[in-house]
């Protein structure tokens, strides 16, 4: 197939949708499909091998009418291509088949309005977004997009949580959407090999063997992903006589350090900041944490599973489907906790999970799930509802 895949930015380095993005093309491109992105800025040394780059742009810049401009020059290169099918990252371009990695802009907006705290600090945050002109682009393009059934055929969602939105906030028919759950890629180790980077990294960073437990959080963006309930948990852990470890991973600054010193805690964590060797840390835990405010379907999450490491999640991540399945028959691989920001009842689920008779069975529960969580198996559903929707 003759395939076009539009995404307004694209720099794999930079975060989770380039990233994926960059692995669904690559894996079409090994499939002999004819694969040639649209981007509002990208370089031709960041494109997977094998794959065409059409870019507006080489200087990446944002704002609303480079966004408006973006959409129209993506939407008419679509138009003039002859492309056999297409698929957009982003809800300003009507691709034939849509995958918002980000899930709904207007969740996305929603869910940082409920990060503040307070009603007047919530107010505030919505006014600032009815005045900022891109967002209202991006309303717009969702709207707009999500409703045109002749262009969209179909719009794929990475989890529940996503088919929610799609649903509660355009009323989009549960015909029109596929599930593909989010995938990652994650290196096929042995557990020699894994208890070998365990050794390694808990030695490197001097993790003490009296450590009630060794958990794994990772983000970009800390506060989103629940940072500061991350600190609180830790602090109720040590009040309580426990002694928890926490590797962070990530982008943090010298404030961050200052809050964990001034709550007492600052021993309890380890800033391993930005890092490649992610395989290597999820080995050194015992359990991946992520109190998510909004993630459509954390990679994080999924990459911890595939890595035999049990998780704790919120009811904001559609990552959580994997942690505790809607069926009775599989069994759990961690605890969901409903609210991100309780962090008495983040505390508890931390405490709780590293116990013997907790943890082996939420760990064997993850044999068997990397198979059906690699972009391979990603692809090959996204592969089939792009055959579906060819013009």
């Amino acid at each position: 197939m003759k395939i076009a895949v539009a995404i307004e930015h694209f720099n794999p380095m930079e975060g989770g949708a380039e990233r994926s993005t960059a692995e669904t093309v690559k894996e079409l491109v090994s499939r002999g499909h004819d694969v040639t992105l649209l981007t509002g800025s990208a370089k031709q040394d960041t494109v997977p091998t094998g794959a065409k780059l059409l870019s507006m742009s080489d200087h990446k810049s944002s704002g609303a009418g480079r966004l408006v401009r973006y959409s129209r020059w993506a939407n008419h290169q679509l138009d003039s291509n002859n492309f056999d099918t297409s698929l957009s990252i982003t809800m300003a371009v009507a691709a034939r088949v849509l995958q918002p990695r980000g899930g709904t802009v207007r969740e996305t907006l929603e869910r940082n309005i409920a990060l503040r705290k307070g009603a007047l600090k919530q107010k505030w945050k919505r006014w600032m977004i009815n005045l900022n002109a891109k967002q209202r682009a991006l309303l717009h393009f969702e709207h707009k997009h999500l409703q045109d059934e002749t262009r969209v055929k179909t719009i794929v969602a990475l989890s529940e949580y996503v088919v929610e939105q799609l649903r509660i906030h355009y009323n989009v028919s549960d015909d029109r959407i596929a599930v593909i759950p989010n995938a990652a890629t994650m290196p096929d180790v042995t557990d020699d090999l894994k208890n070998q980077w365990r050794n390694t990294i808990r030695h490197q960073y001097d993790i003490p063997n009296d450590a009630t437990g060794v958990y794994l959080y990772a983000a970009q963006n800390p506060k989103l992903k629940g940072f500061s309930t991350i600190l609180k948990a830790v602090q109720i852990l040590k009040d309580q006589g426990e002694n928890p470890l926490v590797l962070l991973a990530g982008r943090y600054g010298y404030k961050d350090q200052e809050a964990a010193a001034n709550m007492g805690i600052r021993d309890n964590l380890r800033f391993v900041g930005e890092t490649s060797q992610m395989p290597t840390l999820y080995a050194a835990a015992d359990v991946t944490v992520l109190p998510s405010f909004y993630d459509p379907s954390s990679k994080v999450i999924i990459e911890s599973l595939m890595m035999g490491r049990p998780a704790i999640s919120s009811g904001f991540n559609g990552a959580s489907d994997f942690i505790a399945p809607d069926d009775g028959h599989i069994p759990n691989r961690g605890y969901v906790v409903n609210d991100p920001s309780d962090a008495p009842a983040w505390a508890k689920a931390m405490s709780d999970i590293v116990k013997n008779d907790n943890y082996q069975p939420f760990a064997a529960a993850t044999v068997g799930l990397r198979d059906q969580l690699t972009m391979k198996h990603h692809v090959d559903q996204l592969e089939k509802v792009l055959e579906a929707a060819i013009s």
